[in-house]
C-alpha cells in the first residue's frame, strides 16, 4: 500500500496504491522486483497528477513503508506548517514520505526520483535540493522510530545490502549533479549486469518501453553476457563490467555486488552517467508479473493495465524472429536443457531417462545441452552452447526445444520464436513463461507447491530434487503436440512411425 496526496491550494485529496496481485485495476501498482523504491514513488507522484491536474505538489509515502493516503494527510495536518519541497521523517531520521512540488514533473525530472535512497532522508534531502534549487527541510512527524528495520518489510522489500545500495546511487547522483551543468541531459544506466535469463528479459523490455517512456539509455552488463545483450536486441547502450557476474550461492548480495562493481566502471563513464540499481529489490516470484514486464516498469513504462502487459499485447512485438528447423522431421529432433540457473530448476535425473528413452522408441533423435553420462547412455547425444550464436545454431537444427527454466527456453520461445516446450518445477512460470501460442506448451507441474523459494532442496522434504516437474508422458504428449503445429500432422506420423 502506497499513499499519494494531491495538494491544491490549502486542500488534500488522498490515494492509495496497492501492489497488484493481477488484475491491474484502476489504483493497482505492478509489482516489480527489479526497480529501486525512488521507481515507486516517481510512478504514485505521477498517478496522483493525472488524477488531480491542477495540483500545486503530491506528496508520497515511502515504498519500503506501508502506508494510506489518509494516514499521510494526518500527518501532513498535525506539526508545522508544510513546507514544499521538503521530506517527512519519522520522530528521528528514517524518511516516511516526500513533498514534491508539480514544476519537478513540470521540468521533465521526475525520474531522478529513481535515485532517492528510501533510507536516509539527509541524502534524500539532498538530492530533491539538488533538483529543485531549493532548501529541503526534513520535517519530523509524531511517528515512532521505525528503527531497527525488518530483513524483509511488509511490502516484500529484502534490505540488507540494499540499503547501502539505494544510499549509494543517492548519493553518487548528488556529487553528479553539482558537478556537471549539463545534468540534466545524462545518461541513466540500469545496472543489472546478469545473469543470462536476466539481460535476455531487460534486453526484450527495452525494445517494448514506449521511446517516451524510457528513462534509461545505457545498462550495465557482464561481459560474459555482452553476446545476448546484444544478440536479443538491446535498445540501451551497454556498460560492460569486466568481472565475473555475482555468484548465484547467495554468498555476496546484489546490493554488495552493485557497491564493488563501480569500481570496475570506467571513471569516465560514471562521471557522465546515473547509476540506478536495478537488481532485485524484492523477490521476483511474489508478483504474478511477468519478468519482462518487471523489467518495464523499472525502465519507465507505467505498465498500468492488464492490457499493457506481455500477455495482454498477444506479444505483439514478440518474439524477435519465427525460427523453424529446416531439415525434415523425420526424424523429429528434440533439443533440451534440463538444468538451469540453480538445483532444484533441474528435471531429475530418473524421470529424464524416461523422457529420452521414450522419445528414442518413437524414433526421436534427442541432444541435451552439457548432458551427465548416465542421460548420454539412455540415448542422447551430448552438446555445448557457448555463446547465443552456438546456441541459436543448435536451436535451429532441431525441430522442438525442451527445457527448463533458464535462458535456452527464453531465448528459443522469446527471442526465436522456436517450437519450445517449457518445464517449470520450482518457480512460477507466468514470471518467465512466454505468451501462449502455436507452436508453444507449458505442461501442468505435478503438484500446487511453486512457487517455492527452494534453491538446493525442497521446502518439503528437504530432498535435492523438486517433485513439481510435469512427469515424462506429460512432455512426450506436448513435445509431439508442438511438432504437429510447427511442422504438420502427417509428417509428424512419419516420425512416430520410425
Amino acid at each position: 500500500m502506497l499513499g499519494g496526496i494531491a495538494i491544491t491550494g490549502g486542500r488534500l485529496e488522498a490515494f492509495d496504491f496497492r501492489f497488484s496481485m493481477g488484475p491491474l485495476s484502476p489504483g493497482e501498482l505492478l509489482d516489480s522486483a527489479t526497480s529501486p523504491p525512488g521507481r515507486y514513488v516517481w510512478e504514485v507522484a505521477r498517478r496522483t497528477l493525472a488524477r488531480v491536474p491542477q495540483a500545486d505538489a503530491v506528496v508520497v509515502s515511502n515504498p519500503l513503508l506501508a502506508s494510506r493516503g489518509a494516514r499521510l494527510a494526518d500527518l501532513l495536518r498535525g506539526g508545522d506548517t508544510l513546507r514544499c519541497p521538503a521530506v517527512l521523517t519519522d520522530a528521528e531520521t528514517f524518511p516516511v514520505a516526500y513533498v514534491l512540488p508539480r514544476t519537478l514533473f513540470d521540468q521533465g525530472l521526475g525520474r531522478f526520483l529513481c535515485l532517492l535512497s528510501a533510507n536516509r532522508a539527509a541524502t534524500d534531502a539532498q538530492l530533491l535540493s539538488q533538483l529543485t534549487g531549493q532548501i529541503v527541510p526534513r520535517r519530523q512527524t509524531p511517528l515512532k522510530p521505525l528503527a531497527p528495520l525488518p530483513k524483509i518489510t511488509a511490502q516484500g522489500y529484502i534490505l540488507g545490502d540494499n540499503l547501502a545500495a539505494w544510499q549509494t546511487q543517492c548519493a553518487d547522483a548528488v556529487r553528479l549533479i553539482r558537478s556537471r551543468a549539463d545534468w540534466r541531459d545524462l545518461p541513466f544506466a540500469a545496472h543489472h549486469p546478469g545473469h543470462a535469463g536476466d539481460v535476455l528479459f531487460f534486453s526484450l523490455a527495452s525494445r517494448l518501453v514506449p521511446p517516451e517512456r524510457l528513462a534509461f539509455r545505457a545498462q550495465v552488463v557482464c561481459r560474459t553476457y555482452l553476446d545476448i545483450f546484444r544478440d536479443c536486441g538491446n535498445r540501451l547502450d551497454p556498460i560492460v563490467l569486466d568481472i565475473p557476474p555475482v555468484s548465484r550461492t547467495g554468498d555476496v548480495s546484489d546490493g554488495r555486488y552493485y557497491l564493488d562493481s563501480l569500481a570496475h566502471i570506467d571513471p569516465q563513464v560514471r562521471a557522465g552517467t546515473f547509476m540506478v540499481y536495478c537488481r532485485f529489490s524484492k523477490s521476483y516470484s511474489r508478483t504474478p508479473f511477468n519478468l519482462l514486464d518487471q523489467a518495464r516498469f523499472a525502465l519507465g513504462d507505467p505498465v498500468a493495465t492488464l492490457d499493457d502487459t506481455l500477455y495482454g499485447r498477444a506479444a505483439a512485438r514478440l518474439p524477435l524472429g519465427h525460427s523453424r528447423c529446416a531439415r525434415p522431421p523425420a526424424p523429429l529432433r528434440v533439443l533440451m536443457q534440463l538444468s538451469g540457473g540453480w538445483p532444484l530448476k533441474a528435471y531429475p535425473a530418473r524421470p529424464a531417462r524416461v523422457l529420452i528413452q521414450a522419445l528414442a522408441r518413437l524414433g526421436c533423435a534427442v541432444t541435451v545441452l552439457d548432458a551427465p553420462a548416465d542421460l548420454v547412455a539412455a540415448g542422447a547425444t551430448p552438446a555445448t552452447a557457448g555463446s547465443t550464436d552456438r546456441l541459436a545454431a543448435l536451436i535451429r537444427d532441431h525441430h522442438v526445444v525442451l527445457s527448463v527454466d533458464s535462458f535456452p527456453l527464453h531465448f528459443a520461445s522469446q527471442v526465436l520464436g522456436h517450437p519450445t516446450v517449457a518445464v517449470f518445477g520450482p518457480t512460477f512460470p507466468g514470471n518467465s513463461d512466454a505468451p501462449r501460442r502455436l507452436g508453444y506448451r507449458v505442461p501442468s507441474p505435478a503438484l500446487p507447491c511453486a512457487p517455492c523459494g527452494g534453491y538446493k532442496a525442497c521446502p518439503l522434504d528437504e530432498g535435492p530434487e523438486c517433485h513439481n516437474h510435469p512427469p515424462p508422458a506429460d512432455l512426450v504428449a506436448a513435445i509431439l503436440e508442438v511438432a504437429a503445429e510447427a511442422y504438420g500432422g502427417a509428417v509428424l506420423q512419419r516420425g512416430d512411425a520410425a
